[in-house]
């Protein structure tokens, strides 16, 4: 309840690590007590925070954090709704002390408060914009008489060491135009800004240029001290934290030196003399490394790195002797010096000048690795890889004191540089101090280009990351050093090293040690221990630590961390790790999210978090299922960019109006794709980066990382690597990571990396790779593989015998190839089948490497339990010339092979939609056996639509209509059960049911509609030209009638406004029906139906198409059908003449199949053969269809004809629905030993026929002649 009489609760945080957290304890008559926790919730927090001028509430642990209070226990609840000024504004218990009614102090109420000020907008939490927290938001404070010891105020409350910088003149956020309203007069030595003196800004707005600025660091002042006088020479020792260290010399450069000498104002360094050899007190040296160019201010502006530092107390310190002003001029120098890592430095090294040579490495994102840069003459210029090697990298490595040479990259690695080419065919024996004192082909001499710009790979670049089999921020530390990755041991680590590495790692901002995780499996260096990070250091890398050592400690000291990030997400019961229920593990509990506002958005995010690509659908009402546990958030508003889903707006934690059948779903693409292949089981790798796909380089690609890749997506064993593949040109990024897949992981997210130094990776083009399920094959023999016996292969990790039906000797040639076993002898009969008998059929030429590389047919295959096993003699080697065949057959279903086998040519398949007025939508239809049947819709999953879509050109998904009513007509309905595998790059390759006339009723005919579904854009299924766009109805011949044009898939009229005689020309010219007699108005020819889609018609007579005439624009008229206009022409129409050539009623069959593509292309404009070259209209009742040809053909009653081998790039059209016909108009040069594949035939020089060529799918071309 509230207090009756209202009483203003002192308050403060106790045993906190600051004033602004701990426990929250309330003074009451004179005695501090505690607060329950009781529903303690962030608006409670943020209340106690906002009394105390703390900042913002981040947070409220529970249990002994800031352990447990004394005394008495004053409140047991409040209840704040988080605006109020005061706790005691809020509802709380009355006062008094609760331990006599049970209560403990172990559930006191703690807080963690942000502080009254921060910085911001910096590289970590010691730079940045001074802003302090108003209780609302987070306000600038204004450079206007903003002092340096509000500054020195400001670093010493945050921890950060002391100011070393002041700047202002940063423009203020353009989201907030607000500015605090308060100036901090400081003294210096305040504990904190909340307590210094305030002078409020005249009308509540300070003066101002922009935003204070304030740059604090461990590393603050410097001196140069000889016999304890500081002065412009002596021993370098610098103020750390309020300590003064000495530095270590190793490695110590004349670039560091003339950085002290320019910050002491003591000029330039001439020289970095010995310092004192150190026999005691080594712990006052300071082992970071400074990488300074020489140009920088001072000496905390160069880049430093502290992790592994090399032991120094028996070494020396690193000292300068100054020139003592700013102007001296120089001494003149042919080169500079910079010592060697662990080298004594000379008493009179050669002099630093400002206006000599230096070196760097560039785009590496380290200091240790990049492109090789030289300054001379004022400008920065860089080295030609020609003849560049680990020599030469060993001696650049050393010179920047970055240890030892992993690698010399060639070819602009880490991209191309600009200004001048310095060197080029540099010679170092690895020896020389300097990179310029190599043998060249001299000083700006060279025949390079930028593109071939060296760098460098030293053992100083290092990466960090986590090892852990099921979690993203949790598991094994691992540091890459040396070029290996290696553990990071434990001893001491505290919170703020643990929280440095969180934040590193992209896993929230604190973490924990886990020491009760069991010992790791494995060996590998442990490579660092004793890391001591401070609040300054923005990165681990600059934390001071013990030396490198390949064992810095034992196996059980190895570090396993746990980051705030470490809540799990992961999607279940959707049929693999990249789709399904969204959950989230969280205090140990597995729990979902409701789906109230959830959209792609969120989903991006989920999908982004598990490497799973991006996001293809947010699915609601638990259509995975519903889940069980907890429901963890509720109305999440992602904007798309966060890095974890709980980090999106939401409800709050555990805060939901749901139930399970609300639960959220996604589907999202996968980390890893093929595209560019045949299907998705082939192709250029690409990974997404949770914007967009990426390539992967086939640098350094291996087999194991195909394999993991094959399994992930389902598709079989990697059967080939490939590289050298262009990037797209219209991407020229590369993923910046390489895979080390040991070949047994589940997914290739899990993976390890070895990030590439600068984010690019060393390539010659995009890898490739290709699975299947069809790997292994083996010839046994009395259970021994050898050159003969029955033919086995490993189908989907499981051994099978092929069966003998449709096996050929070009089948048998690829196996005896594939094992090294020669070629074919022969194809005996094997022994009796079983039901371990495969029954699909491979279709090879004889010619391939693998019998996978052969084309395969599953669709239809009859059961071959009762048959026989393929089985082959190999010649044993590889130089047996192939036996030559006469003729070619094809197997009847379920017949065996016999001994001497003749190579095998498949039945002629088709594939088509039949629609009245759509593409890519219709009734299946296949055609096998000489005639068009259906296609039964059971089972028919999302894989084999999308095959099917596929193949047809008709996009990459599809659905089944199964409310579309029953079909007219009857037909067969020849194959069902067609259950595709990712694998199977065409229908034909599916397993199904075999075939079969009527293999399902009517109503089971499937009508799918594919992702690229549209209307016809031409009254028959090939494209058309204007020709078959026009026609005439109504008439009395084919020449006279109403006239209708074909637009946007449908037939309709033509206003007789503006009609004349002109335009009938036109009209029975474009028909090839003669002259006009006359144009027809007022319809004449009786009033069409549909739309009326041309008016106002303008021709000049001379045109060869209506189309070509101007007109108003399509579908825009005031006319009725009764104002049809229509023609009467002079003459009849023109057909092409009748073959001379009889064909089989096979082939008159066929024809229907082939036609409509044969008269597509050979009408194109832009096609072979001349402009005005006309063929034949359709007849009305021809079949509107889609249609895919595959291989091979019956028997005809002509002689064997020879393979020709297609040309490419000729400007050859094939049909846009996925069909393999090309037409050549030059008769075909057979070549010897060649199988063909014959279609149609005729004799050469038949009237009716043009030589065309037919490439089946997976097949050479064959001729019709």
């Amino acid at each position: 309840m509230l207090l009756s009489t209202f009483e203003l609760l002192e308050l403060r945080l106790k045993d906190g690590a600051h004033r602004c957290e701990g426990r929250v304890e309330v003074k009451h008559q004179g005695e501090w007590g505690t607060v329950e926790d009781m529903d303690w919730s962030l608006e409670d927090a943020s209340v106690v925070c906002r009394q105390l001028g703390c900042g913002a509430a981040i947070g409220f642990p529970r249990a002994a954090y800031s352990g447990p209070g004394l005394g008495p226990i004053w409140l047991s609840y409040t209840s704040c709704e988080g605006v109020e000024s005061t706790v005691s504004d809020c509802r709380h218990s009355n006062i008094k002390d609760y331990r006599n009614d049970s209560s403990s102090h172990d559930w006191d109420a703690r807080v963690v408060c942000s502080g009254f000020v921060r910085l911001a907008g910096g590289d970590g939490p010691c730079s940045g914009r001074v802003e302090v927290y108003s209780g609302e938001a987070w306000i600038p404070v204004s450079d206007g008489n903003f002092t340096f010891p509000t500054a020195q105020v400001i670093c010493a409350e945050l921890g950060c060491g002391k100011v070393v910088s002041v700047l202002g003149h940063e423009l203020f956020r353009e989201s907030d135009g607000q500015v605090w309203a308060e100036e901090f007069r400081c003294e210096g030595e305040e504990p904190e800004l909340w307590v210094c003196p305030r002078v409020p800004c005249p009308g509540g707005t300070c003066h101002h240029i922009g935003a204070a600025q304030v740059v604090c660091s461990a590393y603050s002042e410097v001196r140069l001290m000889t016999n304890g006088s500081s002065q412009c020479e002596g021993q370098v020792e610098m103020n750390i934290s309020g300590r003064w260290r000495v530095l270590c010399a190793s490695p110590w450069s004349l670039a560091n030196a003339n950085v002290v000498c320019r910050q002491l104002g003591c000029g330039v360094a001439i020289s970095t003399p010995r310092g004192p050899h150190l026999l005691e007190g080594g712990d006052q040296i300071l082992t970071a490394r400074f990488h300074c160019l020489g140009a920088e201010s001072f000496l905390w502006s160069c880049p430093v790195t502290a992790l592994g530092g090399p032991d120094c107390s028996h070494g020396n310190t690193a000292s300068v002797i100054c020139s003592g002003n700013q102007t001296q001029v120089l001494p003149q120098c042919s080169d500079s010096m910079a010592e060697s890592a662990g080298s004594e430095a000379s008493v009179e090294s050669a002099p630093y000048c400002s206006d000599s040579r230096q070196l760097r490495l560039v785009d590496g994102g380290v200091p240790c690795a990049g492109r090789v840069e030289i300054l001379d003459q004022g400008s920065w210029g860089t080295i030609c890889d020609d003849g560049w090697d680990l020599d030469d990298a060993r001696v650049v490595c050393r010179q920047l004191g970055c240890g030892e040479a992993l690698n010399a990259t060639a070819s602009a690695h880490f991209g191309a540089g600009s200004g001048p080419i310095w060197l080029d065919d540099l010679n170092c024996t690895g020896n020389e101090s300097h990179v310029w004192r190599c043998p060249s082909r001299g000083w700006g001499q060279h025949d390079c280009r930028h593109k071939q710009d060296a760098g460098v790979i030293c053992s100083e670049f290092l990466a960090l990351r986590m090892v852990s089999e099921d979690q993203q921020c949790a598991g094994w530390l691992e540091v890459f050093y040396n070029g290996t990755w290696g553990s990071v041991c434990r001893s001491p680590m505290e919170d703020i090293t643990v929280s440095m590495i969180c934040r590193q790692l992209g896993c929230g901002d604190s973490g924990t040690l886990n020491s009760s995780v069991g010992l790791r499996e494995g060996s590998r260096p442990r490579w660092v221990d004793g890391i001591r990070c401070r609040k300054t250091d923005t990165s681990l890398w600059q934390c001071p630590s013990d030396p490198w050592n390949y064992t810095s400690c034992s196996p059980k000291e190895e570090a396993y961390i746990l980051c705030a990030g470490s809540r799990q997400l992961r999607l279940v019961d959707g049929g693999g790790p990249c789709a399904g229920r969204v959950e989230i593990l969280n205090q140990g509990s597995w729990g979902t999210i409701c789906d109230y506002s959830w959209n792609m958005k969120d989903a991006h995010v989920v999908c982004r978090q598990l490497g799973c690509g991006e996001a293809l659908d947010a699915t609601r009402s638990s259509s995975f299922g519903a889940g069980s546990g907890p429901i963890w958030l509720d109305n999440v508003k992602c904007t798309g960019k966060e890095s974890h889903v709980w980090r999106c707006p939401s409800r709050g934690w555990g805060k939901h109006y749901c139930d399970h059948s609300e639960d959220a779903g996604v589907i999202c693409s996968g980390f890893v794709r093929l595209a560019g292949g045949d299907g998705p089981c082939s192709g250029r790798v690409e990974v997404h980066s949770g914007e967009a796909w990426t390539p992967v380089s086939d640098g350094n690609f291996t087999f194991p990382t195909a394999q993991v890749i094959c399994a992930e997506l389902g598709c079989g064993k990697a059967v080939s690597v490939l590289g050298q593949v262009p990037f797209r040109e219209s991407d020229g990024r590369v993923w910046a990571e390489e895979f080390r897949c040991e070949g047994e992981e589940p997914k290739l997210w899990w993976c390890p990396r070895v990030p590439c130094p600068g984010g690019t990776c060393h390539h010659s083009g995009a890898v490739q790779i290709a699975c299947s399920v069809y790997t292994d094959v083996r010839l046994l023999t009395n259970g021994s593989s050898q050159c003969e016996g029955q033919v086995e292969m490993n189908i989907s990790g499981r051994w099978r015998a092929l069966c003998a039906s449709h096996w050929s000797l070009a089948n048998a040639n690829v196996v005896c190839r594939q094992l090294g076993c020669g070629v074919a002898i022969s194809t005996p009969n094997g022994a009796e089948g079983s039901d371990q008998l495969w029954k699909a059929r491979f279709h090879c030429s004889g010619t391939e490497s693998f019998l996978w590389k052969c084309p395969v047919t599953a669709l239809g295959v009859p059961d071959c339990s009762h048959g026989n096993t393929a089985s082959v003699i190999c010649s044993g080697n590889q130089t047996q010339v192939l036996p030559q065949c006469d003729h070619f057959v094809s197997e009847p279903a379920g017949s065996a092979a016999s001994e001497e086998s003749a190579p095998y040519c498949s039945e002629f398949l088709a594939l088509r939609m039949v629609s009245e007025d759509q593409e890519c939508a219709g009734w299946l239809e296949v055609f096998y056996n000489g005639t068009w049947g259906s296609v039964c819709r059971s089972p028919m999953d999302d894989v084999t639509m999308s095959i099917i879509c596929r193949q047809l050109g008709c996009g990459d998904s599809g659905s089944l209509n199964t409310s579309v009513g029953l079909r007219e007509g009857s037909r067969p309905r020849w194959v069902d059960l067609i259950q595709c595998r990712k694998t199977d790059t065409s229908l034909w390759q599916c397993p199904s049911g075999p075939w079969k006339y009527s293999l399902c009723s009517p109503k089971e005919e499937a009508y799918i509609s594919c992702a690229g579904r549209r209307p016809k854009r031409c009254p028959t299924a090939a494209p058309c030209t204007d020709r078959e766009k026009l026609r005439l109805r109504g008439g009395d011949s084919e020449c006279s009638g109403r006239v209708e044009v074909w637009h946007s898939g449908s037939w309709g009229t033509v206003c007789d406004d503006s009609w004349s005689l002109a335009e009938a020309e036109v009209v029975c010219q474009q028909l090839g029906c003669g002259q006009a007699l006359e144009a027809v108005q007022a319809a004449t020819f009786g009033p069409g139906n549909g739309s009326i889609w041309l008016d106002e018609v303008r021709c000049g007579g001379r045109e060869s198409s209506l189309w070509d005439c101007a007109a108003e624009p399509w579908g825009q008229s005031d006319c009725k059908h009764e104002e049809d206009a229509g023609v009467r022409c002079s003459g009849v129409r023109t057909t092409l003449p009748p073959t001379t050539a009889a064909l089989s009623s096979y082939e008159d069959a066929l024809a229907e199949a082939v036609y409509e593509e044969l008269d597509y292309v050979l009408t194109q404009k832009e096609g072979l053969g001349s402009p005005n070259q006309r063929t034949d209209v359709p007849a009305e009742n021809y079949d509107d269809a889609e249609e895919v040809p595959v291989p091979g053909t019956p028997p005809t009653s002509q002689g064997s004809k020879e393979e020709v081998l297609p040309e490419k790039d000729d400007g050859m059209r094939s049909s846009q629905t996925g069909s393999c016909l090309n037409f050549s108009r030059e008769a075909a040069d057979p070549g010897e030993g060649e199988e063909s594949l014959w279609l149609l035939q005729g004799k050469k020089g038949d009237a009716g026929y043009d030589d065309v060529e037919l490439s089946a799918l997976g097949t050479s071309p064959v001729t019709f002649s």
